[in-house]
């Protein structure tokens, strides 16, 4: 029996969708006759787990290092998965494991290569804010954090055993951005469904169309989707409201936003740890994303029959789908979206898991 580290930000498995895919990487794998144990940044709800790893951001390379070197020859730890957390520390620690071959390093990029390449506009302050952290916490100095990420992440892939993209059509553009002709370490694994819906009957739900996620417009692009409401009311069609439901760093400049152009049929709802009610009930999603690496609640809302209406932003996002008259044609659709998300079952992807830890 091999034992895993699961690393990732947090055990609370209602904070974003790396730490539930995170708990059904667990699950699957524990199923799969893995013993697994789990990491995360120091203080992010471990009270109720035992022998958690605890990474403390703050504290030195050296102590981070031998950190994870004491665990890891604690608990015998054949395989590190690290979920996308990353940082000099990590990089360096993992690269101290690797020059003594006290385990095999598996690291997950839960994003699009790409989103590592863009720049979020950020103010003056901000910059100076990035800049005096990192010279104070790494005593560097950093002119492009952009460019900076990115070389943390082809550090990362060096140090790893396997790297693990979202979908094979991230792979030319991970070799291309982060600048390795070799990307024989890579493979792609999808990520899961996080939950099994209730039967659904197509009659009950209602003229909702839903976003859901974290109100980061810079990333979600939620403001184009309130534009586009506001066009959808303009020509006339006022039976249908428009659901908004998380919470985040630009929810009170969307609601201004939402006033401001005058839409009438619209709700912000907060943040849900039941999102699958919201799917059920909801006929339209939008996904109007400026990037991602692989779209849980798209996913989500197909699994629950909610047909998704989408810009087509990044590579593994499918075509666009826009109906909202047609009842017959919408139900065949949301029939069509649930079919296709049987293909991300947790078992599905734990097998895939499965059979790339037996090989590494």
């Amino acid at each position: 029996m091999k034992n895993i580290l699961i690393l990732h930000n947090s055990l609370d498995y209602n904070q974003s969708g790396v730490e539930r895919v995170s708990f059904l990487l667990k699950k699957e794998l524990c199923d799969h006759n893995y013993n697994c144990f789990e990491g995360c940044i120091k203080g992010e709800n471990t009270t109720h787990q035992q022998d958690v790893f605890e990474y403390n951001f703050n504290d030195s390379r050296k102590k981070v290092s031998v950190d994870f070197l004491t665990y890891i020859q604690k608990y015998n730890i054949d395989i590190i998965i690290i979920q996308g957390l990353f940082d000099p520390n990590i990089n360096h620690a993992m690269s101290y494991l690797k020059k003594r071959g006290v385990c095999k390093i598996v690291f997950c990029l839960h994003n699009a290569p790409s989103a590592h390449n863009r720049k979020k506009p950020l103010s003056v302050i901000n910059r100076l804010k990035i800049l005096i952290w990192y010279f104070v916490k790494f005593q560097m100095v950093i002119f492009d954090f952009r460019n900076h990420r990115i070389n943390m992440l082809g550090q990362m892939y060096d140090i790893a055993n396997r790297f693990i993209l979202l979908s094979d059509a991230y792979v030319e553009e991970f070799r291309s951005i982060v600048k390795r002709q070799d990307v024989g370490k890579i493979s792609c694994i999808n990520n899961p469904l996080t939950f099994q819906p209730q039967q659904l009957n197509f009659i009950q739900k209602k003229k909702i169309a839903l976003i859901l996620g974290r109100l980061d417009d810079f990333q979600k692009n939620i403001s184009a989707a309130l534009r586009i409401w506001k066009i959808i009311e303009d020509s006339g069609i006022c039976d249908w409201n428009l659901i908004i439901v998380g919470s985040g760093i630009d929810e009170q400049k969307l609601r201004d936003y939402a006033k401001g152009i005058n839409i009438k049929n619209y709700s912000f709802l907060g943040a849900t740890s039941e999102p699958e009610n919201f799917y059920i009930e909801s006929t339209l999603f939008f996904f109007f994303f400026r990037f991602e690496g692989w779209p849980m609640t798209l996913l989500e809302a197909q699994q629950c029959g909610c047909v998704p209406i989408a810009f087509n932003t990044f590579a593994a996002l499918p075509e666009v789908i826009e109906i909202m008259k047609n009842e017959p044609l919408r139900q065949q659709l949301a029939q069509n979206c649930i079919n296709v998300s049987r293909n991300y079952s947790s078992k599905a992807i734990g097998d895939k898991w499965d059979s790339l830890l037996q090989h590494i």
